[in-house]
C-alpha cells in the first residue's frame, strides 16, 4: 500500500482514541466500566 493510505488510517485510528479518552475521562463513555476510586474506599471501611 501507499505511504498515504497509512498515513490516513493511523491518522483515524488516533482522533477514535482521542476521541474515547476524552469520553472516559469526562465520563460519558458506556463502553467501559471501571471502578470509582469513591466506591473502592467503601468496600475498605466495611
Amino acid at each position: 500500500m501507499r505511504r498515504a493510505t497509512w498515513k490516513r488510517q493511523a491518522a483515524l485510528e488516533a482522533q477514535k482514541a482521542l476521541s474515547l479518552g476524552k469520553s472516559v475521562l469526562t465520563g460519558r463513555s458506556n463502553s467501559f466500566y471501571y471502578p470509582d476510586p469513591e466506591e473502592e474506599e467503601d468496600e475498605d471501611e466495611e
